[in-house]
């Protein structure tokens, strides 16, 4: 024995083992670290097992995927979505085109499979998220209830799924997210221009849009009820989202069809593809069950008529006959039901928030709830108005921002918190779509 080296304290073997855990619980104390472990497993969560099932087109991504051969001049197979178009041009017509280029894009670097259809929804999903959680630290927020914020939208089925299959739907609202953060920092050019972005990958992006000037609305309306009056400078904000939002859409859509669609004019296009909106009817009112895919807006708060994207089952026999089935694969669009279960308590407190407290983050959730939902409700009460369950995905992470404030700002116990993020969690796992290791 070395007696020039101090011999070790009682008890130092067996607490160095322990050092690890130590460690790694002092990391668990800093949220920057959390956040960084939260968005690890939301990534996972979306890229694992991408490619399968192989050379299989969950839901939507028949319309979208195929419309990205088209551009790319693919062979289609006889009786696809779009089979028989003419190579180089958009044959999705109801969206603008930006959408299906980047997925296209993806496909020619990744190839004709999973991965390079749905690679940019799995950007577009962690961009989302990182999106939020930059709108809760501007609205004044703590980093923890940001890191709250975002791992309740993180490990929503709805969003976990759109954030992974090759659809238009988080590609949307990823700079959607973007704008919202923008405004709240009072970069009203930047959020007019990611609003535009978002128009040029779909329509629906026109209800980001309506958020932001409601927001912007209220700011004036509460310096004149200060007694500050209005002056032209009040409206610099509008005009400049405005501004942005005409500059890159109008722009975007003019070159993106002048290369990529057959009309003469984005006026055109633009008109075309509300007619096709409005074209979308249903007779005799709002759907009252479940037999087809189409659903209430009302029906989505209480998971009603759920969709399947996509089932793959086996089958258990004895003597020949099927006495179980089982799925191994079940894609749906559905909301995670504990975030669902906790709108009762989250949305009124919210609008206290906003109310009483003040609060920017509050502001923003019930605005961003509102003018992505309501419009829907009166589309489907005046015109009866088609509408599905995945157009609640753009609520998502306002209603997550408001039950955040709810856990964390309301005086719950520490239990009750701890409660229902282990209930999300088991929530998330009940729709994780593969229900076995493939």
């Amino acid at each position: 024995m070395d007696r020039s080296m101090p011999a070790a304290p009682p008890g130092a073997t067996q607490a160095s083992r322990w050092m690890p855990l130590a460690r790694l619980g002092d990391g668990l104390r800093d949220p920057e670290r959390v956040l960084a472990l939260v968005l690890l497993a939301a990534f996972v969560a979306r890229a694992v097992w991408l490619a399968i099932p192989a050379g299989t087109l969950i839901f939507d991504e028949a319309y979208y995927v195929n419309a990205a051969r088209v551009i790319l001049g693919w062979d289609l197979t006889p009786g696809a979505h779009y089979f028989g178009s003419a190579p180089g041009i958009d044959p999705n017509t109801e969206h603008p085109p930006l959408g299906k280029l980047v997925i296209a894009a993806s496909m020619a670097v990744f190839g004709d499979n999973g991965l390079g259809w749905r690679l940019p929804s799995v950007i577009a999903g962690m961009i989302a998220l990182g999106a939020l959680y930059k709108i809760v630290r501007s609205a004044g927020e703590s980093a923890w209830l940001g890191v709250l914020a975002v791992g309740i939208f993180a490990f929503d089925n709805l969003a976990m799924v759109h954030g992974r299959i090759g659809t238009l739907d988080m590609m949307v609202l990823a700079p959607l997210l973007l704008s919202a953060w923008a405004a709240l920092r009072a970069r009203w050019m930047a959020a007019g221009a990611l609003v535009g972005l978002g128009l040029l990958v779909k329509l629906t992006a026109l209800y980001g849009l309506l958020a932001l000037l409601v927001l912007v609305a209220l700011a004036m309306g509460g310096a004149w009820r200060a007694g500050r009056g209005f002056r032209w400078t009040a409206f610099r904000p509008a005009v400049s989202i405005l501004a942005g939002v005409l500059l890159v859409a109008g722009t975007g859509l003019w070159a993106l069809d002048a290369r990529f669609s057959s009309y003469s004019s984005p006026v055109d296009h633009v008109r075309d593809m509300l007619e096709y909106g409005a074209g979308l009817t249903r007779p005799g009112g709002p759907p009252t069950d479940c037999i087809s895919n189409d659903s209430a807006p009302w029906q989505w708060l209480t998971n009603d008529c759920e969709m399947r994207y996509l089932r793959v089952a086996t089958d258990t026999s004895t003597d020949g006959k099927v006495i179980a089935t089982h799925a191994t694969i079940d894609f749906r669009g559905a909301m995670n039901p504990v975030l669902l279960g906790a709108m009762a308590l989250a949305i009124p407190f919210a609008i206290w928030s906003a109310w009483r407290r003040r609060s920017r983050l509050a502001t923003w959730a019930v605005i961003w709830m509102g003018a992505n939902y309501l419009p829907y409700v009166a589309l489907a009460l005046i015109s009866n108005r088609i509408t599905y369950i995945y157009y609640f995905l753009p609520v998502v992470p306002a209603l997550s921002a408001a039950i955040a404030l709810l856990l964390l700002r309301s005086g719950l116990p520490r239990a009750v918190q701890v409660g229902y993020v282990a209930a999300y969690l088991i929530g998330f796992a009940a729709y994780f779509p593969f229900r076995q290791i493939p």
